[in-house]
């Protein structure tokens, strides 16, 4: 049975191109969660920074391997007003319709953009520093 699943699993890996395998969406209710483009970094950067600045000062380390749900609403609660930007600006939704998600729905997307993109950019950072 095992020997099944992979056979499916890389069938359907190679009908995904590269940057699907390494770039995944993750659909969340009816919002589709994108990683980051390039361009998008430079307009998130400054919002970005103001997150970890106060993330750092309250000694909340956050490596993108683990967030829990505490872990998020610490963060929320941080830097709520940053937090939220960059969550419309990653899916590209006014905050109307980010306010009006779902608790649930909206921790799972911010872990998931968290997750996303802190991975992609934690070893990419890594790799040009060899």
């Amino acid at each position: 049975m095992t020997e099944n699943k992979e056979n499916t699993e890389n069938t359907e890996n190679k009908k995904k191109s590269e940057e699907q395998i390494l770039f995944p969406e993750v659909v969340v209710g009816e919002i589709t969660v994108r990683p980051w483009s390039f361009g998008i970094l430079f307009d998130i950067s400054p919002l970005l920074e103001d997150v970890l600045t106060k993330l750092e000062a309250k000694e909340i380390n956050i490596d993108g391997t683990f967030l829990n749900y505490s872990t998020m609403l610490k963060i929320f609660s941080l830097a709520s007003s940053g937090v939220r930007e960059i969550i419309c600006m990653t899916l590209g939704k006014d905050v109307e319709v980010v306010n009006a998600l779902s608790m649930e729905d909206g921790i799972k997307i911010a872990v998931i953009i968290c997750k996303q993109n802190w991975e992609i950019i934690s070893k990419n950072a890594l790799n040009l520093l060899q």
